[in-house]
């Protein structure tokens, strides 16, 4: 997949001597209508491309309130406290949330004119794909595998709670709950700086421009660099996203089992009930927690799927890579992978403040502070 957001390698085009600021997301598309008439073809291709630029600009949008929210959830689980290890897990995401929405903000800026002009009035020439390539993409790889990851995590500590609720506060301590916490943060970004390896710089003479600029090299297709690619490639196409969608797809099931089987429980046994009321109070508490994780997760599985079959298509379809027959439509599938992980990592804010009680009282209190 890191290839094929590339698009052509390095070598390739430098090779040709251009610097050129294309679109990563959207090919770009001329049309003349005093000169030609426009096919069927081309305005499937016109109509791909606005489509894809809407996306991009609605971004904006998404992000800024991404950010936003993501702040907020925060500050709220902050002032908390973080004693509970379901606060910890939620700020952690949050974390993670925080700087996938500011990477795909990034890349999105990337895709304006804005970019462009700040180089050519700095003077430098440069790869506008290579340099969105290093500066936004590959960390988005890195923050939005963490968030899949972390949502694995909490949709576990869930399923525990359920099925384990007499032991699972002696099995996820606070202590085992920050070491995989880290250990998430440090398998999902480290992988990234071993793709580093494969760029390096240097300063030469734009032969279109003749004034010397700095070239930024991401080396694809270089035989020193396969190994380090390859790995890379697997992990974040194939070994994350499955462990992912296994973990929370099993622990949502189980859960939605769960909550199923107590509702009916109750309902059967309504009237033997003589539960008291702090008693009846930490349960319709464990529920709503328990619900909240089942709706975080969901979302995760419906925002993620496209993304996933997109990777699959562009790793076993050639006719859907950035150089293909259907680059176009693999352009707008590129351009959706984004947003949808951008609205998972957006949404949240929404979730906790309808869903959990001491976060909107908390919230509140924050905000309408006098």
């Amino acid at each position: 997949m890191l290839n094929t957001l590339v698009g052509l390698s390095s070598s390739q085009r430098m090779k040709t001597g251009k610097v050129r600021s294309g679109n990563f997301m959207m090919e770009s598309t001329n049309f003349n209508m005093s000169s030609r008439p426009m096919n069927t073809r081309r305005l499937a291709r016109g109509i791909l491309v606005n489509l894809g630029q809407i996306i991009i600009w609605s971004m904006f949008g998404i992000g800024i309130f991404g950010v936003i929210g993501n702040i907020l959830i925060i500050l709220v689980y902050m002032r908390l406290g973080v004693s509970e290890t379901t606060n910890a897990s939620y700020l952690a995401l949050a974390i993670s949330d925080l700087l996938t929405v500011l990477s795909v903000i990034w890349i999105a800026i990337c895709e304006t004119p804005l970019i462009n002009l700040l180089f050519n009035r700095l003077l430098i020439v440069t790869d506008l794909q290579e340099f969105k390539q290093i500066t936004g993409i590959r960390p988005h790889f890195a923050f939005s595998k963490t968030t899949a990851l972390i949502t694995a995590w909490i949709s576990t500590e869930r399923c525990f709670c359920v099925v384990f609720p007499m032991k699972v506060k002696f099995i996820i301590t606070r202590t085992v709950n920050t070491i995989v916490i880290v250990m998430i943060f440090i398998v999902s970004c480290g992988p990234v700086m071993v793709s580093y390896m494969s760029v390096w710089s240097e300063w030469r003479e734009d032969p279109l421009g003749n004034q010397d600029g700095l070239f930024l090299f991401i080396s694809g297709a270089g035989e020193r660099d396969e190994p380090q690619q390859i790995f890379v490639k697997i992990l974040y196409d194939v070994v994350y996203p499955v462990f992912s969608w296994i973990v929370v797809i099993v622990n949502t099931t189980v859960l939605i089992i769960k909550l199923k089987q107590s509702a009916n429980w109750r309902k059967q046994n309504l009237n033997l009930l003589t539960t008291s009321a702090a008693q009846r109070t930490t349960s319709a508490r464990t529920n709503r927690v328990t619900k909240t994780a089942v709706v975080v997760a969901s979302i995760f599985i419906v925002c993620t799927l496209p993304i996933s079959l997109t990777f699959l298509a562009w790793d076993y379809l050639p006719r859907l890579s950035s150089t293909g027959k259907f680059r176009n439509i693999a352009s707008l599938g590129a351009t959706l992978v984004f947003y949808l992980s951008e609205l998972n990592s957006s949404v949240n804010i929404i979730v906790f403040t309808i869903m959990g009680a001491r976060f909107r009282s908390a919230l509140l209190q924050m905000v309408c502070r006098k």
